[in-house]
């Protein structure tokens, strides 16, 4: 005759002794993949961040050449000054970096003068060591 303790203890045996590696196995394999998919994360925030960068540079670059002048920000790109020459937009909408945040915007740049300097705070927000440019 069996008692139910012992089945549940035969079960919990089962699970601690004759697959153990097994169920290592199977956690490591599960921290790798977790791991992988938030480096992609990350690599896919900052790879539309940098492409979010040159799309406002390059706008930037057309604003001043139609208005001989630097735009006042990114605001501006989208709503350009009524009645001038070249009054269309030069970017449909406003855009903000991989993480939602609004970018830090110098115009004339010193890093690209014929352009804007447009920098990220990265996923900290901080504008340090972890912003993308």
């Amino acid at each position: 005759m069996e008692f139910t303790w012992e089945r549940r203890r035969r079960w919990f045996a089962w699970a601690s002794v004759r697959h153990a590696r097994g169920l290592i196995g199977a956690a490591v394999a599960l921290f790798a993949i977790s791991g992988a998919v938030s480096v992609s994360d990350h690599e896919r925030r900052v790879h539309a961040t940098r492409a979010a960068i040159v799309s406002v540079q390059r706008a930037t670059e057309a604003f001043r050449a139609d208005h001989a002048r630097c735009p006042g920000g990114v605001a501006e790109l989208v709503n350009p000054p009524e009645g001038t020459a070249g009054a269309s937009r030069y970017l449909a909408q406003v855009r903000l970096d991989g993480w939602g945040r609004e970018f830090l915007y110098t115009c004339p740049g010193g890093k690209f003068p014929a352009s804007a300097d447009v920098v990220s705070g990265g996923p900290e927000g901080s504008f340090g060591l972890d912003r993308v440019e």
